[in-house]
This record gives C-alpha cells, structure tokens and sequence, in this order.
C-alpha cells in the first residue's frame, strides 16, 4: 500500500476511534483497509496505538478515562455481551460501588485475565445504554450484586437504587422470594429496612443509620416533615426519634462545602428548633465514617437521656 493512503486509512482509523474513547477493534481497523501488520506496526512499544485486550486497541495520546476500559470490555466480548455487576453499579452510580474491574454478562466462552465474565443470559429488557456503554439495568444490576457484596456495601446499593426509584422495591422483593443465587441477602437487606420504608437520601444517612444498629436506640423515622402552626412545611428532617424529640442532621461530604448550603442549613435548624422545640444533633462524614464508636455512643446517650424526660 502507497504511503500516502496507508497514512490516509491509520487517520481513518483514529478518526474512528476518537468516536468511541478512542478505542478500535482490529476488525474495525481491517474493514476501513488496514493492513494487519500496520496495526502490529502502530501498537509496538512507544507507538500511537496500545493493545488493551485481544484485538482491541487504544490511542495513546489520551487522557484517562474511566470508562475505556469498560468500554474496551464491551468490545472485546462483542455484541451479545453487557456491562454488568460492579461495572454496571459504577456506571449506574450506585452507592458502596467505588470501583470496579471491567465484568461483562455473556454466554460466550470468551477468557481473559483482565475482564471478569459471568456466563448467562440477559433479557433485552434488562439491558440499557449510557453513552457508548451498554449495561444491565439497576433491577438487574441490584439483584446480580446480591451475589457478590457484603450485607452492608448491598444494603448500600439498594438504598441508593431505590433512591431513584421506590417502586423498585417490589422488583427487588419478588427477586429476594425466588430462589434465585444471591436472595437470601436481598432479603436479609430488605428485611432490615422494612418494607415500605422511604430510601434514604444519600449514602452518609445510610452509613449512620447501619451505625446505629451497633447501639441500643430504636429505629429512627427517616424524611420526617416539619409543619408549623400555620400549617406550612418548615423542611424534612433527616432522621428523628418524634418521642425523644430528637433529629439528626447529616453533613455531606460534598454539598456542605459550599458555604451558602451551610448557612441554608443552619437557618433551617433554628426554625424548626423555635417551632417544635427539637434537640438537633449534627454529623459529618468524618463523624460517621472515621470515628464510628464515638457517633454511635453519643447518639445513644443523648436518646436515652431524651427518652428519658418523656
């Protein structure tokens, strides 16, 4: 092939990968008329290209992102495969999902050391797509995690999915009374909340509210409304115990940076403090998560000795 249409198809094939993250498949490379050997040729160390998976290649004048290499997973497994478990719980945003490896859903044999694949079927109703990704839906990315996740982190999941959702509930209780592998957590986390009961409205109210459990204090009611005198709605209160007049407020990691949802906040408090005559308690992340015996123990004081004057 002359040089110069050899240089036209390799910008062709970046054109085309600039597309998709910057990933292409060989066959992709070898249908726009790219010799196999120039592709060898462009991926040796030090070149243009990176093989990331067997014939999947990346540019390597990138950034990084973290979806390439989902993405990359996607392609490798081809079109019957989906993004699925922790890689479909990061994509979905899901609480306690951090980080995930690249783990597809797919009844082919396919084996590599950097993809974890799960063979099964998936119904086209259980697969979605987020820009180029295609993943299972959080239905059914809830109930595959059931399978692999702690109590804790999956009670996260679901709180979180059903933050998006509440009638998801349902779906997630006929799956935990199936049989299927991975129920009995999902019923376990289910029961644990009780059915019915509102989500909670960010992962920290979650974290606290398992904490909670480790101390001798009653359930807290969640998104407690507030209403004055005159029958206007002063706010919800996070978690509260109405008979001990006691709420807890929650400071999140990132929406309590800004100083003017602060202030909002503290507003907020003093009206519901001179309205109702409520004892607020309030915890950061830090409280929750880096000193968890402290908050635990000192909400368990201030309820008891609360509970106590009733």
């Amino acid at each position: 092939m002359p040089r110069t249409q050899l240089r036209s198809v390799v910008a062709a094939v970046e054109a085309r990968a600039s597309t998709q993250l910057g990933l292409f498949t060989l066959d992709e490379a070898r249908a726009l008329g790219l010799p196999q050997q120039a592709v060898s040729y462009h991926a040796r160390p030090g070149g243009r290209w990176r093989r990331v998976l067997p014939r999947v290649y990346e540019l390597t004048a990138l950034p990084p992102d973290q979806r390439r290499p989902m993405f990359a997973a996607q392609l490798w497994a081809g079109p019957g495969a989906v993004l699925s478990h922790r890689a479909a719980g990061l994509i979905l945003a899901l609480d306690g999902i951090r980080e995930a490896p690249p783990e597809i859903l797919s009844m082919e044999a396919k084996v590599t050391n950097s993809v974890v694949v799960h063979r099964g079927p998936v119904a086209m109703g259980d697969i979605m797509r987020t820009g180029h990704l295609r993943h299972t839906t959080i239905v059914r990315t809830v109930l595959d995690l059931s399978c692999l996740l702690d109590d804790d982190t999956l009670e996260l999941v679901v709180e979180s999915a059903l933050r998006k959702n509440p009638r998801w509930e349902r779906n997630f209780m006929a799956a935990a009374e199936s049989g299927r592998r991975g129920c009995r957590a999902l019923q376990r986390v289910l029961t644990r909340r009780g059915p019915g009961t509102p989500p909670t409205e960010s992962e920290l109210e979650t974290r606290y509210i398992q904490l909670l459990r480790t101390v001798d204090v009653p359930t807290p009611v969640r998104q407690h409304r507030v209403v004055g005198d005159n029958h206007q709605v002063l706010g919800r209160l996070d978690l509260c115990w109405p008979r001990a007049k006691l709420w807890v407020e929650l400071d999140g990691r990132a929406w309590h940076d800004r100083p003017e949802a602060l202030f909002r906040d503290r507003r907020r408090q003093n009206d519901v403090v001179a309205e109702i005559e409520w004892l607020p308690l309030r915890f950061t992340w830090a409280d929750v998560v880096d000193h968890p015996r402290e908050t635990a123990s000192q909400t368990e004081l201030v309820c008891r000795r609360r509970m106590a004057l009733t």
